[in-house]
């Protein structure tokens, strides 16, 4: 299975395939340390793919936003929807997650990346959905949950309108007062970073 995903696709027409391969009973109770059999991530740019074996390997939190994207937005090839196959993971866990994942981002990634997500992340804990990165941040614009300047930015810089930036000021305040804002409402202490 690692050798197929592995595999070069020069007709892909994304950057890259991200695929997890986990158990139907890792799906069905996702939980720490949120184990997986198999994971394959092609680099950007046709570099080797990394290829990272569940049993080297205590597992992968990233799993846990997997999960819950694939319930809410996955569609079955064959068989159940997703719901049926995959368990919820809880709300005070995902909201962790994600400011922790703002913190990564302002530390690991350029401007959009960071603002974008504290976008989606402020509307996943408005409206509970989740949604993409550019929706996110066009639902935050609408809504006013950011600097308009802000939010703007990242969304031309998202969309190939600006060149990737370094994260500005007005950005990581941004992004930290919605990290600060995640963690309250998942009962957490401490500050993204």
């Amino acid at each position: 299975m690692a050798a197929v995903l592995a595999a070069p696709q020069p007709a892909c027409p994304g950057t890259g395939l991200e695929c997890s391969v986990v158990t139907a009973e890792q799906a069905a109770k996702p939980q720490p340390p949120w184990p997986f059999l198999l994971h394959v991530a092609h680099a950007p740019g046709g570099g080797q793919p990394k290829i990272v074996k569940g049993a080297q390997h205590p597992g992968d939190p990233d799993l846990l936003m997997h999960y819950t994207v694939c319930r809410a937005a996955g569609w079955p090839v064959y068989g159940p929807e997703p719901p049926a196959l995959i368990g919820s993971v809880p709300r005070p866990v995902i909201l962790g997650y994600l400011a922790g994942e703002l913190g990564w981002g302002l530390q690991h990634r350029g401007e959009a990346y960071p603002v974008l997500n504290a976008c989606r992340a402020l509307v996943f804990l408005a409206d509970g959905r989740i949604v993409s990165k550019v929706a996110g941040g066009r639902i935050a614009l609408a809504r006013g949950l950011g600097p308009a300047g802000v939010l703007r930015r990242a969304l031309d810089q998202q969309q190939g309108g600006a060149p990737p930036l370094a994260v500005g000021q007005d950005a990581r305040e941004f992004v930290l007062a919605a990290a600060a804002t995640l963690r309250s409402a998942a009962g957490l202490p401490g500050t993204a970073g």
